[in-house]
């Protein structure tokens, strides 16, 4: 596994450096012009570090721009719920805090690349929601819709499973990874930045208290027949 690293902190690239190496794993340390080299096209995953989450945030929009295909992990010194919507908003397939064991970085990176290769299956249709896997296009009522990769796999989980409560530990292991496991409140960013790309679609994703989520399929029939 390939891995490019852009932070400044020398630190935090000596620790990380470490522990992929230790896996077998090939990390290049670059500055922030490292996002732009073509040499660092054939990674399979960049590390962005940055202290606060703002600034985060404003270079995981640039990587999304110049290397639209790359998987991203965005790492700060000190992040919360809010920092993490900003960050997945800007592009990342996956926030957290740089200050966590680098064992649990190297996990998040892991299962960052594991979901990239996952084999998906043809197009599925549920009332206005229409999704396809393999070309990575989601349309309510045939109108486009642009999502992240993790949007993505979150709402194709969704429309394979309508009318049935999904634990948010469900979603976990089999959208964001095994090792996400007890972090809720990725769940609940990705969901409401779901939720809100859809648009009135997107109120068909029921939130159930005390159990999960569910993608009501009535529901979006109806938005379906409002809509024709």
């Amino acid at each position: 596994m390939k891995i490019l690293l852009v932070s400044k902190d020398r630190s935090f690239c000596d620790s990380v450096r470490l522990a992929f190496a230790r896996e077998g794993c090939a990390v290049r340390v670059s500055d922030r012009q490292g996002i732009w080299s073509r040499a660092n096209q054939d990674d399979d995953v960049m590390i962005l570090h940055a202290m606060k989450p703002a600034a985060a945030a404003r270079w995981c929009r640039l990587a999304r721009r110049v290397r639209p295909g790359s998987a991203i992990v965005a790492c700060c010194n000190a992040i919360d719920a809010a920092g993490i919507a900003g960050i997945l908003d800007a592009g990342a397939d996956d926030a957290m805090a740089s200050t966590a064991p680098a064992a649990e970085l190297l996990a998040r990176v892991r299962a960052v690349c594991r979901r990239a290769r996952t084999v998906t299956l043809g197009p599925n249709r549920v009332g206005a929601i229409l999704i396809d896997p393999t070309t990575r296009t989601v349309a309510i009522n045939n109108i486009p819709v642009s999502l992240r990769r993790s949007e993505f796999r979150l709402l194709s989980y969704l429309v394979a499973n309508p009318d049935r409560v999904i634990g948010s530990r469900e979603l976990m292991e089999d959208v964001f990874g095994g090792e996400h496991t007890g972090d809720n409140a990725l769940v609940r960013v990705h969901l409401s930045q779901l939720r809100r790309k859809l648009g009135a679609a997107g109120a068909a994703i029921e939130t159930v208290r005390g159990q999960g989520y569910r993608l009501v399929a009535e529901a979006s029939e109806g938005f379906l027949k409002q809509s024709a």
